[in-house]
């Protein structure tokens, strides 16, 4: 099994190793002493979605709040002489990883060190033709007198490769603190003996939510063994919200590796998100009580996106013991 290196620029920043291709199969480039990579990992013609891309400066430093612009060109399917077709604009907003300083829209662009503000930026965007993209981001950096800019590559399929807003959600037996004969690890990778760190969120599984028809927040990680470094983050957010909205939805996490050093995914982890030869993470969906996904949330993800969408569902009550 073949893992690509999900958001490569953000990586380096960390102290991993550059490279080149991100989660999607996107391509980096420099360009006016920006580095740009995109952030989303699973990008398809349709409605509007959230797109995210990283900015990096030549000196490993994160571009960090504020917003930038992005411009979007379509470049064909990769025939020879395709032409550049004009596409979308947006306006794109700093969003903060959880457990980074919070996002401030009166400062920046800047650029900081990692641990001063790890983050992407982020807008809704549409794309309404399959095949490879561009997008030329352009930065004014607080206290440079002109715009910095970089583009990046990446492609649009046709369809959603991983279940999409509307899809029914996959009933999954994922592990839970109950399931027998399984390592704690393989329940969460941060376990240690008998303990699971983040026991709210191994109580139920994904099938036994929509079979009660009640909403859930499902996030997909590997706090251990994470590629972009961002999975424990997204998964303490999430643990949070579990803590404020246990009366509203099920909250679940899914450990991606049964055993890490096989390389063996969980079963629910492969259902979901394993396509391709190839798998993704952190992800975060949201079901509703109908069984189908609400919204989905990939990489960087904030408790202000989800939130929200908790305080719309009636009070319900906690779950039912199994």
């Amino acid at each position: 099994m073949t893992r690509r290196i999900a958001a490569c620029l953000l990586l380096a920043a960390l102290g991993a190793a550059a490279c080149g291709g991100g989660g999607s199969g996107t391509s980096a480039a420099t360009s006016g002493g920006l580095v740009a990579e995109v952030a989303s990992f699973d990008l398809a013609v349709g409605p509007a979605g959230r797109f995210i891309v990283g900015l990096l400066t030549n000196d490993q430093q994160f571009v960090s709040y504020g917003s930038v612009h992005l411009r979007f060109t379509y470049e064909g399917r990769g025939e020879k002489g395709a032409r550049s077709l004009p596409g979308p604009e947006a306006t794109a907003p700093f969003i903060s990883l959880p457990g980074s300083p919070a996002a401030d829209s009166r400062r920046g662009p800047v650029a900081v060190p990692s641990s001063a503000g790890k983050g992407v930026y982020g807008a809704q965007v549409a794309f309404d033709r399959a095949g490879f993209w561009k997008v030329h981001v352009s930065a004014r950096v607080v206290g440079e007198g002109k715009a910095r800019a970089a583009t990046a590559a990446f492609p649009v399929r046709d369809k959603h490769a991983i279940p999409a807003p509307g899809d029914p959600a996959l009933p999954s037996e994922n592990l839970t603190v109950r399931s027998p004969n399984v390592p704690t690890k393989a329940v969460d990778s941060r376990a240690e003996g008998a303990d699971v760190p983040d026991p709210e969120l191994h109580q139920t599984t994904i099938a036994r939510a929509l079979d009660l028809h009640r909403p859930a927040v499902v996030v997909f990680a590997t706090p251990v063994y994470c590629t972009s470094r961002f999975c424990g983050p997204v998964t303490d957010m999430v643990q949070e919200l579990a803590r404020a909205y246990s009366d509203r939805a099920s909250f679940i996490h899914v450990e991606i590796w049964q055993d890490f050093e096989k390389k063996e995914l969980t079963r629910a982890a492969a259902e979901w998100l394993f396509r391709g030869n190839d798998l993704n993470e952190p992800w975060v969906f949201v079901i509703g009580a109908d069984g189908r996904i609400a919204a989905r949330l990939d990489n960087v993800v904030t408790r202000d996106e989800i939130e929200p969408l908790l305080r719309a569902l009636p009070v319900i009550g906690p779950e039912p013991a199994a």
